[in-house]
């Protein structure tokens, strides 16, 4: 059984900064003059400037945020990065140091004491690091030492699904493609990445329906398109640079319709930091119609437009004729919906739902966008499947304009899921890399991240190494991560900077320092780059320039995996030329997945390739060579009173588990993140306001967890929803509560309950220092 945190109330306590925010008005427009001067805030002090000027640019790096795709090389700006991608470069260029002399200052014991903000702030950890338990602090080691305490280990395994391989989406291409290598030459499949608990839903679902796991349109496709649909997101924040693709679907007359619980800033206004008449006051209004739908409504909402589309009529025969299989059955499903079940699950209107037609009608072409507010509910697959439905319904898939797009969050999640990071892959892959490489893969599934940690929690688990990420903060049920942590024999963390992962180092632990993107990577053959692909399936190529931190003892990822498998499998000839030249990595490649065809010489042209993409040419790669509609029936999720559901939500000064700063601009929270959003009207009925401090607890089969200590922000956000901050909040999320199909937690809709504390957060305020 998952062990449970200490379910005793809460005593009021004084609260410092981080606990007890100042809360303002929000914002009602995104981006402007104050998202430049953010930016340069981070960005000037931290050395940061030259490595901004060439990101996302040929010849330059990647941004290591998000993975919004570049425009067309004809329609890029002279500046292509966001406040976000300013924050995110600060921290790896960076002259603040964490080294042996931090070490011998801070105990495990007390690192487990810090903050996620705090452990970031401190700097680029200077050069191996290890913790042997025969006291309480980590202390310095070689490299040799390193490679050769990881190899003794497992080579000395008994059984290699005792062995757990964890990617972080930042991992480029070739680390990512040598660390699926080394973990099936080992004998496991055990390679859970972070895409486990965010986008596979989204993989599961269109993978049935049109043949491939990934969206279908490119940025060219926003820029004609008639309308987008907008699910489940909050670009404003974690895809800043998609604001100025919304802003020219508006330009151009296209309509925009943003479904969510919380009422974002994005759906109000953007002001462009480069338009010129924005910068002198300007500004575009983004949302045409902003549905405020409850928490886990998106299926109803779906199933209800399509039933409106379909007793309009306004349905595209002809593509339904020639391109799909399964219209009869999906179309009486949708027919079979009660108006009773739609209003309860969605918290709308029929009428919300005419309108929303009404665009389509008139709509040549249609967008679906949507991220984790989609993919992290007990009926995420349904739901995308029904958005699926809607856009096969419509024909509006695999022409100009219209298509899916779901929208990662890691720069290379997508790159990384598509060279073989996955706990199962196709029979195909397998047998590439046994023709490639010459030896037996395995052929039994491995663990996604929720079953990696059940496995760790049950004891059947002994070594644990993450290829950057923070492990422990972005799983859910985090005390039962950090137990999972504590008890493996040996973890090995890749990281640029110290986390909370590295506070559980289980028996032993070593942390190795990585280059980072904007570190110059020189190996035998000269200057390295690395590859990635962002969400449109566009490979390019990422080249470090900065000498900031060759005062640090660091290795690259690529370099790191090749030595382990060097030294662990002596009698292989292929790791060490891998190492040399990254170049002979994707070859590699190239040789064993689809698609990446002349991979060395493509990525030397500016903006790279596209990945093939069967749907964007209505090639639909299923067994059958048709689109599948489903048929998808709804399961109305029921509150009970007193109750809420939770969305796990980042602030702007965060990106997943990095906390850049303590501020949320957009959302009106200054200086902390111990706070709830409540709606006024739920917070009359419950008896609280704002300021009050609360306990938010979730109960689940194995007993009740508690997050203590939150303050109440009266916030526009559905009835009956409250959201506050991962990770934080992930203490709440059970281990065991997943979307069934692909173990995604259920992050978007856990049921909660506020228990006041009896004080209010303004006692606190003239001493809260």
């Amino acid at each position: 059984m998952t062990k449970t945190v200490d379910n005793k109330r809460t005593q009021p306590r004084k609260q410092n900064r981080f606990d007890n925010p100042k809360i303002e008005r929000p914002h009602r427009l995104a981006a402007g003059i104050p998202g430049v001067m953010t930016a340069m805030k981070f960005a000037i002090p931290e050395h940061a400037l030259l490595p901004l000027i060439t990101m996302n640019q040929p010849g330059g790096i990647d941004c290591p945020g998000c993975a919004w795709p570049e425009p067309p090389m004809g329609d890029r700006n002279i500046v292509e990065f966001c406040e976000n991608g300013a924050k995110a470069v600060a921290e790896e260029t960076t002259r603040r140091r964490v080294g042996p002399e931090f070490f011998e200052k801070h105990s495990v014991t007390d690192l487990r004491q810090r903050t996620d903000y705090w452990l970031g702030r401190q700097g680029r950890i200077t050069q191996p690091m290890m913790y042997d338990g025969s006291d309480d602090y980590y202390h310095p080691v070689s490299w040799d030492k390193a490679y050769n305490t990881i190899v003794d280990y497992l080579s000395q395994l008994d059984d290699p699904n005792k062995a757990i391989f964890y990617t972080s989406g930042r991992t480029a291409n070739e680390p990512a493609y040598m660390f699926q290598l080394l973990a099936r030459r080992f004998g496991t499949n055990n390679l859970p990445d972070c895409a486990n608990m965010c986008h596979d839903s989204t993989g599961k679902a269109l993978a049935p329906t049109v043949g491939l796991g990934k969206g279908s349109v490119t940025y060219a496709d926003f820029k004609v398109t008639d309308m987008v649909i907008s699910v489940g997101q909050n670009p404003g924040t974690n895809h800043p640079r998609m604001m100025t693709a919304l802003k020219e679907v508006k330009d151009k007359g296209g309509k925009i319709v943003t479904i969510n619980p919380l009422n974002e800033t994005y759906t109000n206004s953007f002001q462009e930091p480069q338009n010129p008449e924005h910068v002198l006051g300007g500004r575009t209004d983004i949302s045409d119609r902003f549905l405020q739908i409850k928490s886990a409504g998106d299926h109803a909402f779906f199933l209800a437009l399509n039933r409106e589309l379909i007793r309009r009529d306004a349905i595209d025969h002809e593509f339904l004729d020639k391109y799909c299989v399964g219209a009869d059955e999906a179309i009486a499903n949708i027919m079979s919906l009660d108006d009773k079940d739609y209003l309860e699950a969605t918290g709308l209107t029929m009428h919300d739902v005419q309108e929303v037609a009404d665009m389509v009608e008139q709509a040549k072409s249609v967008i679906v966008s949507w991220t984790l507010g989609v993919t992290q509910h007990k009926n995420s697959i349904e739901t995308i499947q029904e958005i699926a439905n809607f856009l096969l319904l419509t024909g509006n898939i695999g022409k100009p304009g219209a298509g899916t797009a779901p929208l990662r969050g890691h720069s290379n999640v997508q790159g990384d899921r598509t060279v073989g990071i996955a706990e199962e892959m196709p029979e195909s892959f397998y047998a590439a890399l046994e023709k490639e490489f010459g030896f037996t893969c395995p052929r039994e599934p491995g663990w996604s991240t929720v079953d990696a940690l059940r496995g760790m929690r049950d004891g059947k688990a002994s070594f644990f190494w993450q290829l950057g990420g923070n492990f422990v903060r972005v799983t859910s049920d985090t005390n039962a991560s950090e137990h999972a942590m504590d008890s493996m024999d040996m973890t090995v963390s890749v990281s640029t900077k110290l986390n909370n992962t590295h506070a559980h180092p289980g028996k032993v632990s070593l942390i190795l320092p990585a280059k980072a993107r904007t570190d110059l990577d020189e190996q035998l053959s000269g200057r390295q780059v690395v590859t990635v692909e962002d969400s449109q399936g566009a490979v390019h190529a990422s080249g470090g320039k900065s000498r900031h931190n060759e005062d640090l003892d660091l290795r690259s990822e690529v370099e790191m995996i090749g030595e382990i498998g060097d030294r662990l499998f002596p009698e292989d000839k292929y790791w060490r030329p891998m190492i040399d030249d990254y170049s002979v990595v994707r070859n590699h490649i190239e040789a064993t997945i689809p698609g990446f065809d002349d991979y060395n010489e493509r990525i030397k042209h500016p903006g790279g390739f596209l990945l093939p993409n069967g749907p964007r040419e209505r090639n639909f790669t299923t067994p059958d060579g048709k689109a599948h509609l489903t048929v998808n029936k709804l399961e109305v999720l029921h509150v009970p009173e007193g109750y809420f559901t939770l969305n796990t939500i980042r602030s702007h000064d965060q990106y997943n588990s990095t906390i850049y700063g303590l501020n949320d601009r957009y959302r009106g929270i200054k200086n902390g993140r111990r706070v709830v959003f409540v709606n006024p009207q739920d917070c009359y009925k419950q008896g609280l306001k704002g300021g009050d401090l609360v306990d938010i607890v979730s109960v689940a089969p194995d007993g009740e967890r508690r997050a203590p200590n939150f303050r109440v922000v009266e916030y526009d956000t559905a009835m009956g929803c409250v959201a506050a901050y991962m990770p934080e909040a992930n203490v709440l999320i059970p281990l065991d509560s997943f979307v069934e199909k692909s173990h995604t937690p259920i992050s978007k809709s856990t049921l909660v309950r506020l228990e006041p504390l009896g004080v209010s957060a303004h006692d606190f305020d003239q001493d809260a220092d």
